[in-house]
């Protein structure tokens, strides 16, 4: 019974629907067909029978496309004709009949233009709904599909830290087969995002990330890199996060530092040996000129001396050498310079120091090692940060040129420049921070990639100068083992 009601009232509703989308112009046709109708039955019954209260069809037909005071005049009109046609004719309480007859009219009229006007913004109102409600599902159903088709682990937990969400990726990351993650506690794997639900302010929302220690399903521990926000539903308080495993990244952070440490050290010791070398040079020639003096070849401080000095010669030949030949690689100029400014721009910003770079469109390639290349440019900066420390003015420029087959970086500074360029990359200088060792560094790294780093005259400032080799598609870039370390 109750269903046959509700049918009843949902068919109801659809021919009110239908009637309320008509256009204006076709229920306004509607309308004066039926009052003509009306009119000539009125007319063409003969007895005493009124049909006048049929008038309140057309009016209730028109008013939902009328305004108001339109409503009112066509309620005016039925009630005229309606005492006109009836069959009392005119007497004294004609005026007060069709005054009455105007009021029941329009207020039926008014009615009719209200529930129409509701009715309208209903079905406005359920299509707007029902709109956004197929964009919310068709919204839904991308993020679906983007988080399940992200490469990066992608969780929700409730406000007791057990999984609500979690995505294929994150199932892998963990070596859990699909679905076993859900209802699970985080605590079991990454410890530190249950921590933060339950150590941090219920009230305040907030977004970060942390590095932190996981712990696969068998017991296999990870690095992981995690980004997370919490927010609050009707259910509590909720942590969404991304998680990406950066054991791999570690590893080759590590590596390349390592590689790094290596060819300063085999710099360092190359340095050192030259020194050494040179030492063990002027040994000998006193050495020599003592042996010609009588007697003194014969004593055995001499003998010590001469041995002293090939002891010393032996070991200035000692070299470090890499595990393997290292093949020289293609650098582009926009990656490595893009690179420069990433790293460098917290420390160029907490110093006050600006920083330009004026290169071409197009940047040529070329040959070099990108982390050697990328030191020896850090290092000309940090140069410059210390040598503008007391400077007004503190700027750096960078400017690249192509120039002869070679491209030229130029980083000129604001301070107050060089005093003694000819001992710029002489190693071991008084003075230095460390041991000076950082410029010297930077000319063996270049000159291992087929460059130069030289000083360069300016008129303020101090101008260091990268030339490296363009690459030309086609020749092999070459090998490039233990360059010869010279001051």
């Amino acid at each position: 019974m109750q269903a046959e009601k509700s049918q009843a009232q949902e068919k109801h509703l659809q021919l009110l629907s239908r009637l309320l989308e008509s256009s204006p112009a076709s229920l306004l046709l509607w309308a004066g067909c039926v009052t003509i109708v009306i009119v000539a039955l009125d007319a063409w019954i003969q007895t005493n029978l009124s049909i006048g209260a049929l008038y309140i069809i057309p009016m209730l037909l028109a008013s939902p496309v009328m305004a108001r005071g339109q409503v009112l005049v066509l309620a005016l009109v039925c009630s005229v004709l309606r005492e006109y046609f009836s069959p009392f004719g005119w007497e004294a309480e004609s005026l007060a009949r069709i005054f009455y007859t105007w009021v029941s009219f329009s207020g039926a009229g008014l009615f009719a233009s209200e529930v129409a006007r509701s009715q309208r913004l209903s079905i406005r109102h359920a299509a707007e709904m029902r709109e956004q409600m197929e964009m919310r599902r068709e919204a839904e159903s991308q993020l679906r599909t983007l988080i399940e088709s992200s490469p990066a682990a992608i969780i929700t937990l409730d406000s007791a830290g057990c999984v609500d969400l979690a995505n294929q990726a994150a199932h892998e990351m963990l070596h859990l087969h699909a679905g076993e993650l859900y209802g699970r506690n985080i605590k079991e794997y990454l410890p530190v995002m249950a921590d933060l639900l339950t150590d941090s302010d219920d009230e305040l929302p907030y977004r970060t990330a942390t590095n932190c220690r996981g712990r696969r399903a068998g017991g296999e521990s990870f690095l992981a890199c995690v980004w997370f926000a919490t927010y609050q539903t009707r259910a509590g308080r909720r942590l969404a996060a991304i998680i990406t495993d950066s054991s791999d990244d570690l590893r080759d952070w590590q590596e390349t530092s390592l590689q790094s440490l290596l060819r300063s050290t085999r710099v360092l010791v190359g340095s050192v040996s030259h020194e050494i070398r040179n030492v063990c040079a002027a040994i000998s020639v006193v050495h020599a000129n003592l042996g010609r003096i009588a007697g003194v070849a014969e004593t055995e401080d001499y003998a010590a001396l001469g041995t002293l000095a090939q002891g010393l010669a032996r070991l200035a030949t000692v070299e470090l050498h890499s595990s393997g030949e290292q093949e020289m690689g293609t650098v582009s100029l926009e990656t490595l310079l893009e690179e420069f400014r990433i790293v460098v721009g917290p420390t160029l910003e907490a110093n006050d120091i600006t920083l330009s770079i004026e290169a071409p469109a197009e940047l040529p390639v070329v040959l070099g090692d990108q982390h050697g290349l990328l030191q020896a440019l850090l290092n000309l900066s940090r140069n410059s940060v210390r040598a503008m420390e007391h400077s007004d003015r503190r700027h750096i420029h960078i400017a690249v040129s192509d120039e002869d087959a070679a491209v030229v970086i130029r980083m000129q500074d604001s301070g107050p420049g060089v005093g003694l360029p000819e001992r710029l990359f002489q190693p071991f200088q008084q003075g230095a921070d460390a041991v000076g060792l950082g410029l010297f560094v930077s000319r063996a790294i270049v000159r291992a990639c087929e460059g130069e780093l030289y000083h360069e005259p300016s008129a303020t400032g101090c101008t260091m100068c990268l030339r490296l080799k363009t690459y030309v598609p086609g020749e092999s870039p070459g090998e490039w083992q233990n360059t010869e370390i010279s001051a």
